[in-house]
Formats: C-alpha cells, structure tokens, sequence
C-alpha cells in the first residue's frame, strides 16, 4: 500500500512541474523498479515506470470509488493515462539504492505534436533496435463461412480469404506470416463464440512457432436487394431470377425480365489470439455493402482476377486491406517474444534468430508462466490471458538463420523450456 501511495504521489508532483510549461519539447522523470530479477529486467521497468508518470502528465484522470471497510466509509482513487506518449526517450541518470533500481529518462517530443500522421516510430513504447526491425510471426488460419448457401458462386472462400490476407499481410516487412488455411480453431463450426478457439490456437502456434494466430469468421455475404433487369435469349430456368414476360413470342425471343441482384453485403470477424497462451487478443469486424455487378452469371472464384474487376469484388478488396491493417495495428507495439525450445544449464536456444531481426549482445527479459490456468472474467466470462512472472534476463551469444543461443544473466526461478523471452529495447 505504501509503494502504491508513493507512485501516485509521485504522478502528481510530475503533473504539477510539467504542466507548468505546456509547450515544452523535453519532459522528464524518474521511474523505480525493484532489483528482485536482476539489473536488466530493473531497469526496463523503472524505464516503463518513468513513462507511465509522463504519459500521466500528458493527460490524466482520476477515478474514485467509495466502499465501506469494516463498515466505515472509504474511498479508493486510481490515476489513470489517457493518452500514449510519443517522443524519442533518453536515459539521462541511472543508480541503484538499496533494493531499488533508479532510472530518470528524458523524451524529446518536438515534432510529435506537428506530424499529421503518427508513425509507430514516435511511440516509444514500439521500440526497434538501431539499423534494424524485429519480424513478428504469425499464422493465418480457415475462416469459417456462416452461411454458405449465400457464399455458393465464391469458390473455396473459407480457404482462399486466410491465403488472400496472408498476402497481404506478407506486405508488411515487419511481419514473417504463414498459412495453415486449412487449420480450423474451432473444434466445432456451430461455436459462435471465438474464444472457444484458445486451446486450438495455442497448439497451433506453438507447432509453428509464432508469436500470433489470425482466424476468422465471414458472417455475410448475401444478396441485400434486387432489381428488374431485361433479359434476352437467357433460360429462365435458373435460381437468381423470375421472368415476369411470357407473352406471344416470348418463346421465340427469348424476351422478358428478370430480378437481379442490385446489392450485397461481405462482412467478417477477424480474431486474433496469442501464439503461446490462444488468449484472444481482439475481435475486429469489418463489412460494407457493394451496387451494382454483384453476383456475375459465371463463377468467378475469390480472389481471382475476374472477382476483383468486379463491383462486389473491389468492396471485398477494400475491406481486405482494412483488415490486414486492423491486424498490424493490434499486434504493432505487442513486444517482441519467442520461446525457450532448449534449455542446457545458463545456456538457452530461442525459436528466433537472424531472420527475424536478432543480434550478437541483444538482452532479453525472460518470463515464466505464473499458472496453467487462465485469467477470467468472473462476470463476463472473457478470457483475460495467462498470468506470467518475471525471471530474470538472458543476452544473446550466438545467432544462427532461425535460432539464437543465450546465456541466463539471473534468475528467481529455474529455466526451462516453453518459457519465453521479451526483447529488451536499448535506451
């Protein structure tokens, strides 16, 4: 309780300093973190600690709630960032007092405020190493189809959508993608609820070896509307319309008119879980309605180039960009990790290595899994993640295409494998 009231103290003295100046290009403060787990993993924190008070300056709210304790009124208030800090950060000071690491930071936001459009770059908390980029794995897997019937003239799309947005998302260099599109992480397709996939979706990325699992759902693709069209020698004998001209002749002309379809919709759920534990770490829907050439007469299979000329086809691909964007943007400034596969002593081998951006002298925060059972919410029901526990950190000493060797530098707990790293940014 102690600590709590210091830190919270500590939020407001930089809040009242800073604040003084609103236009200042440089603000500081200094972060404290215990050295339980080592030098390295101290000083990530107590850097992590310094940012939370700025990021609290920046734009900050108190909330409070009144309970009664041994049946006398008490009030618990919490400060809250509202706001994410963007800047380049700077570690100006930096000692060790007693069992306590302390890290005073500065962060330079000149420019920040001008630029129109942010770039994760300026967000400290999406560090990179200098020269180079760390590439996330993930995997994309089948997309289950809810009606099918509706979804009958787009071949294989359960299938070739996971293989579409794998490409897309490929786009990306910061990404290392794969495709299991034909790996469901539903053991059911009647299981509406993504979650349920948890299991599934950690066996499938740790089979791979991936930091995420991308899965999903086409809830829509049904006809919205029709209109009447004129035919000319066309079969009326056909499913998607009605003839309403059997006069004299009709026969021999072949003339009438039929109900097209004049509008569709596409709408998807795309789920993404955490490659380790399957928590689920977002549900992003994305859908809209298309005019005009929407259900061809010849097939024109998902994801051809017929499909794309068409007018459903240019909705569909909109909308296939905009999630292979929602998938970037939830996983862009999760750390880095990768999994202990070997563990020999000190000495530990990592399913990452060159290929994925790891270097010669990199630190890494080692983590443990706190329990095998998830957190959840009690009233929800939601799947909140797994709980983890710091232990210690690791320095890379060797590195090879798709592994990296490293040494343990301290540790609370034995190493063994299946636990994982974090990448340390250098600051």
């Amino acid at each position: 309780m102690k600590t709590r009231i210091r830190q919270t103290a500590a939020a407001l003295v930089a809040a009242f300093v800073l604040s003084a100046s609103a236009q200042a290009q440089i603000l500081s403060a200094e972060g404290v973190a215990p050295l339980d787990n080592g030098t390295v993993a101290a000083r990530e924190m107590a850097i992590r600690d310094a940012m939370r008070l700025i990021t609290i300056n920046q734009g900050a709210r108190v909330e409070s709630v009144q309970v009664l304790e041994n049946g006398k009124p008490a009030e618990s208030a919490t400060l809250t960032a509202s706001g994410q800090l963007q800047g380049t950060v700077r570690v100006v000071n930096e000692y060790q007092q007693g069992k306590l690491y302390h890290v005073k930071i500065e962060v330079d936001t000149e420019g920040a405020a001008e630029a129109q459009a942010p770039t994760r770059s300026r967000d400290p908390s999406c560090a990179m190493p200098p020269g180079r980029s760390l590439r996330r794995k993930l995997v994309t897997t089948y997309f289950d189809v809810a009606r099918p019937a509706d979804a009958s003239d787009l071949a294989n799309l359960a299938t070739a959508l996971p293989t579409e947005l794998s490409r897309r998302l490929s786009r990306n260099p910061l990404l290392l993608v794969r495709d299991a599109n034909t790996v469901s992480v539903l053991s059911d397709s009647r299981i509406a609820e993504p979650a349920a996939g948890r299991d599934i979706a950690s066996q499938l990325g740790q089979r791979q070896g991936v930091q995420f699992v991308v899965a999903g759902r086409v809830l829509s693709t049904s006809v919205t509307d029709k209109g009447l069209k004129p035919s000319f020698f066309e079969s009326n004998n056909t499913s998607d319309q009605s003839a309403i001209y059997n006069g004299p002749f009709s026969g021999l002309l072949g003339g009438g008119a039929k109900y097209k379809a004049t509008e569709r919709q596409f709408d998807m759920e795309v789920w993404i879980y955490d490659g380790l534990t399957g928590s689920l770490l977002a549900n992003e829907r994305v859908g809209g309605l298309s005019r005009g050439d929407v259900q061809p007469k010849l097939p024109k299979p998902f994801a051809s180039a017929a499909f794309w000329a068409t007018d459903y086809g240019r909705l569909v691909d909109k909308l296939m960009d905009k999630a292979a964007q929602r998938v970037d943007d939830v996983i862009s400034c999760i750390p880095f990790s990768a999994r202990i596969v070997r563990q020999e002593g000190k000495r530990v081998y990592i399913n990452a290595g060159l290929l994925d951006g790891m270097a010669v002298g990199d630190k890494m925060l080692l983590y443990k899994r706190s329990s095998g059972q998830p957190v959840r919410d009690l009233i929800s029901g939601a799947d909140l993640g797994m709980p983890e526990s710091l232990n210690g950190d690791v320095t890379l000493t060797q590195v090879q295409p798709n592994f990296s060797i490293g040494l343990v530098q301290s540790s609370s707990q034995a190493v063994s494998e299946g636990d994982f790293v974090r990448f340390v940014p250098t600051r």
